[in-house]
């Protein structure tokens, strides 16, 4: 669902329309759990995660091209089928590997846990706890 954007905390959010159908919605939450699930860079003990890395390269404005500088991105949902907070984290032109799941995912994990944790929200896969 597309969402009012708000910025008085005592207003409640409101609906503003349906981007994609709730069937579509479910598919792709699925595929990008299953990406955190299998990577497991940015799983987090008890939730499931839902996330998506993104990887850009830097054009080369003078000479044209690209070079060897990189954008990476990470947005991610947790938890992933009643999400209370949706975070996104942009690196630019990050130092050590040209992979975002390298770079930016344990930030996106990190603070996405800290949210989790301040926030008081309780786990919603115990399986999740075991492994």
């Amino acid at each position: 669902m597309m969402m009012t954007p708000y910025i008085n905390s005592e207003l409640a959010p409101k609906q503003a329309g349906r981007v994609i159908s709730a069937d579509t919605a479910r598919k792709v939450a699925g595929m990008m759990v299953s990406a955190v699930d299998k990577a497991e860079v940015a799983r987090i003990s008890g939730y499931t995660v839902a996330g998506k890395t993104g990887t850009a390269q830097v054009p080369d404005f003078k000479h044209g091209g690209y070079g060897d500088e990189f954008i990476h991105t990470y947005v991610g949902f947790v938890p992933a089928y009643d999400p209370q907070f949706t975070v996104l984290v942009k690196l630019d032109r990050p130092k050590g590997s040209q992979l975002a799941g390298l770079t930016i995912v344990p930030a996106f994990r990190e603070l996405a846990q800290f949210m989790l944790n301040y926030y008081n929200v309780p786990p919603d896969n115990v399986k999740s706890n075991r492994e």
